[in-house]
């Protein structure tokens, strides 16, 4: 099967077009990958959105995330977004909020977070005295000053003015030619059917994408660290089983050099690479693009919270944190921000993802695919702003479907 004629900017199109809702955003991507693979079985977007959040039995509640490790927390300066997805993160809370005798910033935290478990009944447990112990004592300091100290530190953290005072957000760009960092010849038009992808992805982003590209014919290998399991497995292993269906898999140690090796060769062979790290990940092992010898047309997908470019291609970022600070949230009455989705931001970049990839190849182009959660997450965001329909939960909008 060859790719059936579509528009030749139907990513660009797509990412244009108002949508009534989140599942409209993901029902045009999802509808402009079928065009380019008739015959592909692809997922439905409650499937997409709401496939991991059934399998758990979680929906976001107000500023608390789906998953129960984002909150969104009151500022002086509006909302402070903090995802304590990782025991590390959790360790890092008293030197974020430390600051030095001179600083001016107010609301200074003099003790631990632990110390504030002392002011809780003994019956509450100790995660809970931390969220409560974090929520005084950011409340009267500045949001925006807390995420940039963060963000060098590490922490997946985010900031939201409060709803009246938010400007209407600056149109994005998601364009193909912008994220695309195209290499010099342009080949003839590739097809999904029978390519060779290489998927170092984990969670679920990268791995809805090579599940997508799956369904339209290609052959995927995931290749997963010795040292770094994917948390997926174990957190939600039957999502995990569906998006890995059908998938060589292979676990290799990159402490080796022979493990290197032929990891370095399975990429420079690949027809696609999908992966999702900070570029100073792969840098540190010589497998960035850059360094590898790659000989052959090839799209390498390269998925991060917030771009390559530093700073932001540092940052630390999760699908609850990144899709609120892009603005995707629900606007209550009283004025308070609350989550929508489980981790949007990374089925909505998953599916653009793949989109993109077949748009590529579909082109003919091959280079540097640099997509980013935030630049999803900010163009779903306009969408539906254009829509002018309100922003709500797509986890309501069907309890019944697959």
């Amino acid at each position: 099967m060859t790719p059936s004629p579509v528009n030749a900017d139907s990513f660009d199109m797509v990412a244009s077009i108002p949508a009534n809702g989140l599942s409209a955003c993901v029902n045009q991507a999802l509808q402009a990958l079928q065009a380019h693979y008739p015959s592909a079985v692809l997922p439905t977007a409650q499937w997409v959105l709401g496939a991991r959040a059934r399998e758990l039995g979680i929906s976001p509640r107000g500023q608390q995330s789906a998953n129960g490790s984002c909150r969104l927390l009151v500022c002086r300066d509006g909302w402070l977004i903090v995802n304590l997805a990782r025991d590390s993160d959790w360790e890092l809370l008293n030197a974020w909020l430390a600051v030095d005798a001179s600083s001016q910033e107010p609301g200074n935290l003099q003790v631990p977070i632990t110390d504030f478990s002392a002011e809780l009944p003994p019956e509450e447990s100790a995660p809970m005295a931390g969220w409560l112990g974090l929520a005084g004592a950011v409340k009267a300091r500045s949001g925006q000053r807390l995420v940039r100290r963060g963000r060098d530190m590490g922490l997946p953290v985010g900031f939201v003015a409060s709803a009246w005072s938010r400007q209407d957000q600056a149109k994005p760009s998601l364009q193909l030619n912008r994220l695309l960092q195209a290499d010099a010849e342009q080949t003839e038009r590739r097809s999904l059917v029978g390519a060779k992808v290489v998927d170092l992805s984990a969670l679920w982003a990268g791995p809805l994408c090579a599940h997508l590209l799956t369904a339209c014919g290609a052959e995927v290998t995931t290749i997963s660290s010795s040292q770094r399991p994917d948390g997926a497995i174990h957190g939600s292993p039957k999502l995990y089983q569906q998006l890995h269906a059908g998938h060589e898999q292979q676990v290799l140690d990159f402490t080796r050099p022979d493990h290197l090796r032929d990891l370095s060769a399975r990429l420079c062979q690949a027809d696609i690479v999908i992966e999702a790290s900070r570029p100073r990940a792969l840098q540190q092992l010589g497998l960035d693009r850059a360094q590898l010898a790659v000989a052959k047309p090839q799209i390498w997908l390269s998925l991060t919270a917030y771009g390559r470019q530093l700073p932001m291609g540092q940052w630390i970022g999760f699908g609850d944190d990144v899709a609120a600070s892009q603005g995707l949230l629900h606007w209550a009455d009283n004025g308070a921000p609350e989550f929508v989705g489980d981790a949007i931001a990374d089925p909505l970049t998953g599916t653009y993802a793949a989109l993109a990839v077949s748009q590529s190849l579909s082109l003919g182009l091959s280079g540097l695919l640099d997509l980013s959660m935030a630049s999803v997450a900010a163009q779903c965001h306009y969408k539906v702003q254009m829509s002018e329909t309100a922003l709500i939960c797509p986890l309501k909008e069907s309890v019944s479907a697959d």
